[in-house]
């Protein structure tokens, strides 16, 4: 590998930590891309620095995602090709990364009759009968899936049997901007390819979502209208006579937005810019997604929802190490700088989402609420799970507000985030409600510890929302057995307590938290209040 570094340069004394401390000096965060000569040069000096440090730590080595690209899942070939032999199916966002090879994959497995139907060349997407084209055996469709009557025409023309939904928005940043189209998308898209799955019979149907979907909440719009969508489907699938799977996508190496952005500006020779450091992603690749689509037909049973995802997602990689990986391999002296989180990237990871009792299980894409529902495949490479149980009811009163709120043109579109955000909030404050409160009170703890915060660098009032719809879900339903089962000794809950009273907005529910404490000092006995340890307690079943 060329490298054209001057290695004179080197600092040899800075640590990781101090060069990039001195790259945010020159460029804080938030600063435009630098332009000025003298700060370039210092930042190419700084990024040989840095460049230099990784590959001390051994770093740098090999492409940092290598271990990602190799992979694969077993795909259950025979069962899938018995499952589509003479099937009508239809893809949403057929002409997308995952669309494309889902489409090569079909008709390599034997599917004769495969539709597309795809914005991406709908040049009115209010036109009611989408132009099509036939390539190959496969029939393309312009078509908006917001556009209920254009989507009614090709079922009604194509009478399908099976549904891959596909379509959605893909980019967390471009969601904050264009909030209705994301919205409106994501939500009338999803009731759109339910009623008419429903409607004209449908076999099976298969959604794919993401793995930001696994935070208990969220104010992204890309992820909270992904939350929406899965809710939907597994409405559908108890109420419904459609058979529906979901697949759980993380960051798609072949279509990765942040990839393409770097090895674009490698290739210019321009000034790389990085979010931030320590930002990590859990990544996977083509044939893994399309390989769980596929399964999920199989694995996928009458009445509920079941998603799966890649059972082994390896160690996260950290997007600066791809940035100077892209550079050295390059042989180019290119300078990088910091420019800060954008909207839809903003929002820090909450540590309750994971049972840190059990670290060497934890998987990136399953919550501890979803975690009890987990079983993996024979091959042991794939993982069925379901989704914590919440009230049909209240998804029901939520998306109907939603719905009469995005189609309204006059509805101002930055309140559209607000309204979704709020609408979420009562679904999960349902879910929170049919969960057990010692399995709250675990995240809870485990989502405010004050020390891993302080390493996070974070601040429990980053966190405040899904504190308060934790304690919503908490409060009233305390008593020594449930912090027996939760294993929270008297002097843990004690400190639980004293870090959320920091919070303004919660002190009613602080108020009570002291309330069962003194009680439970007085009257329990003491054995049961000062336990170490306890066995894990199960969630139970809900309808």
């Amino acid at each position: 590998m060329k490298s054209a570094f001057n290695q004179r340069e080197v600092f040899e004394g800075a640590s990781k930590a101090e060069i990039i401390e001195r790259i945010q000096q020159l460029v804080p965060p938030g600063s435009p891309e630098p332009q000025d000569p003298q700060i370039l040069a210092a930042l190419q000096t700084l990024t040989a620095q840095l460049i230099a440090a990784y590959q001390a730590d051994g770093q740098l080595e090999s492409e940092p995602f290598s271990d990602v690209r190799g992979r694969t899942i077993h795909l259950y070939a025979s069962a899938v090709s018995s499952k589509i032999k003479g099937k009508s199916i239809l893809i949403t966002g057929g002409e997308g990364c995952v669309g494309r090879f889902l489409i090569e994959k079909l008709l390599e497995l034997g599917a004769t009759k495969i539709i597309s139907a795809d914005n991406a060349r709908c040049q009115n997407p209010e036109e009611n009968l989408p132009l099509f084209t036939r390539q190959g055996g496969v029939t393309f469709y312009a078509a908006d899936i917001r556009n209920f009557e254009a989507l009614k025409h090709i079922f009604e023309v194509e009478k399908p049997e099976i549904v891959f939904h596909l379509a959605a928005q893909r980019q967390p940043g471009l969601a904050e901007i264009k909030i209705r189209e994301t919205v409106t998308t994501s939500l009338l898209g999803c009731k759109h390819v339910i009623q008419l799955c429903e409607e004209y019979g449908v076999e099976h149907c298969i959604f794919s979502s993401t793995g930001k979907t696994s935070r208990y909440f969220t104010t992204e719009v890309y992820a909270a209208s992904k939350k929406f969508a899965e809710w939907q489907f597994a409405k559908a699938a108890q109420e419904g006579d459609v058979t529906y799977g979901m697949v759980r996508f993380t960051h798609m190496l072949e279509n990765s937005l942040f990839c393409e952005q770097m090895s674009k500006k490698v290739e210019q020779g321009k000034t790389v810019n990085v979010h931030a450091p320590h930002r990590y992603v859990t990544a996977q690749n083509l044939f893994e997604a399309v390989h769980l689509l596929l399964n999920s037909l199989i694995v996928s049973v009458p009445g509920k929802l079941k998603f799966v995802a890649v059972s082994n997602l390896g160690w996260p990689t950290e997007t600066l190490e791809v940035a100077l990986y892209k550079i050295l391999e390059s042989g180019k002296n290119l300078p990088i700088y910091f420019q800060g989180l954008l909207p839809g990237y903003e929002e820090p990871f909450f540590l309750g989402q994971f049972d840190w009792k059990k670290p060497t299980d934890i998987h990136l894409l399953i919550n501890v609420l979803e975690d009890p529902f987990r079983s993996v495949n024979d091959a042991g490479d794939m993982v069925s799970v379901e989704l914590a149980p919440f009230s049909l009811r209240v998804l029901d009163k939520q998306v109907s507000k939603l719905e009469s709120l995005i189609i309204d043109p006059d509805f101002p579109e930055v309140q559209i985030k607000h309204a979704l955000v709020a609408a979420e909030k009562e679904v999960i404050a349902s879910s929170f409600a049919w969960s057990a409160p010692e399995d709250l009170l675990k995240i809870l703890q485990w989502g405010i510890n004050p020390k891993k915060l302080q390493g996070y660098g974070t601040e429990i009032a980053d966190y405040s929302e899904i504190i308060e719809l934790l304690l919503q879900g908490i409060c009233g339903r305390l008593n020594q057995e449930v912090l027996h089962s939760a294993g929270v000794r008297a002097d843990e809950f004690d400190d639980l307590v004293e870090s959320l009273s920091t919070l303004d907005s919660i002190q009613a529910e602080v108020g009570y938290l002291r309330s069962v404490s003194r009680y439970l000092r007085e009257f329990a006995p003491p054995a049961q209040f000062t336990t170490k340890k306890s066995e894990p307690v199960a969630i139970p079943d809900a309808a």
